[in-house]
């Protein structure tokens, strides 16, 4: 039989120590760590044109939304003006979230062209506002849906094409109540 000196008994003990060890530091009984979220992707130049159309369409009916509030003498055109307003602005906020998330900024104020059709519209009141508003509700429905669509068609974003659609379904409902 083979008989083990005290040193030999005492480097073995350490040595079996040192296996147990490193043994529980190889399963330290942590359930493991969770995938790291996938990061968004930037908009490409297709989503940024949808994304810059939206935009522009939804400061455009917000401010149109508002000034139809006070200066409408319809009370139908002055009640849509409200739920307009409150529903373009959370359809805006959408967007806004999904460009911040896709690394792109949002202007704050409508292209040029948009802005004089607000500016006009700021001066008229009553009947004439009315009827100014209820034509270009309707004629802006139309273009603006017909622009969407164009732009829509290179976008790969789904969340983006959702908002789009939204925006569609919206105009299209707004137009539909004040004819």
């Amino acid at each position: 039989m083979l008989r083990l000196s005290r040193h030999q008994v005492c480097a073995c003990s350490s040595l079996l120590v040192s296996l147990f060890a490193l043994t529980a530091c190889m399963n330290p009984g942590q359930p493991s760590a969770p995938p790291l979220p996938a990061l968004a992707t930037p908009f490409v130049a297709a989503d940024t044109n949808l994304a810059a159309a939206i935009n522009d369409a939804d400061l455009t009916q917000i401010a149109l939304a508002t000034l139809a509030q006070t200066h409408a003498a319809r009370s139908d055109i002055a009640q849509l003006g409200t739920v307009i307003v409150k529903n373009l602005t959370d359809n805006r906020t959408s967007l806004v979230a999904l460009a911040t998330t896709s690394k792109a900024t949002m202007a704050e104020k409508p292209f040029t062209h948009s802005q004089k059709v607000i500016d006009q519209m700021q001066h008229l009141h009553g009947a004439t506002f009315d009827k100014n508003y209820v034509r270009y509700l309707a004629s802006s429905t139309k273009t603006t849906i017909a622009h969407l669509d164009a732009e829509s068609v290179a976008s790969k974003n789904t969340d983006l094409l959702k908002i789009s659609g939204d925006l569609k379904t919206k105009l299209l409902g707004y137009t539909m109540q004040i004819q």
